[in-house]
């Protein structure tokens, strides 16, 4: 594929010039990840890292009984994990390259002032 040659928004089963499938080391066929499947992995992770400072509490609050986590802190994590399904759904929805590629327009106004952020990085204020 060349620059100017738009990335497959699907995985691709890679297969040689007869269209044999071409397979790994195990034996299995080798995968070239589409957009999707990339962004919905950054998707993944992204929601990870926005977890992780706030996990100790959670796995307090499983081994101390007298311990809660604050409120506000469970709906933070309860709206980054919403947020993290909104955006694969919107990823997931998507068929074509362009209306991939309109996931990470932000909105505007008349004006040309943003009104929110690109679906595909709609995540809640940090803590």
């Amino acid at each position: 594929m060349d620059a100017d040659t738009p990335k497959n928004i699907s995985d691709v089963n890679e297969v040689d010039e007869d269209n044999n499938p071409i397979l790994d080391g195990n034996g299995d066929q080798l995968v070239t990840l589409g957009l999707k499947s990339v962004w919905k992995n950054i998707t993944k992770e992204r929601a990870g890292n926005l977890l992780s400072p706030t996990d100790w509490m959670v796995v307090k609050a499983a081994e101390v009984s007298d311990y809660t986590v604050p409120a506000d802190v469970t709906t933070y994590r309860a709206a980054v994990r919403t947020a993290s399904n909104t955006i694969e759904a919107s990823i997931d929805a998507t068929n074509s390259h362009s209306a991939f590629l309109a996931l990470h327009d932000t909105p505007l106004d008349a004006d040309g002032n943003a009104t929110g952020n690109a679906p595909i990085n709609d995540w809640p204020a940090e803590l």
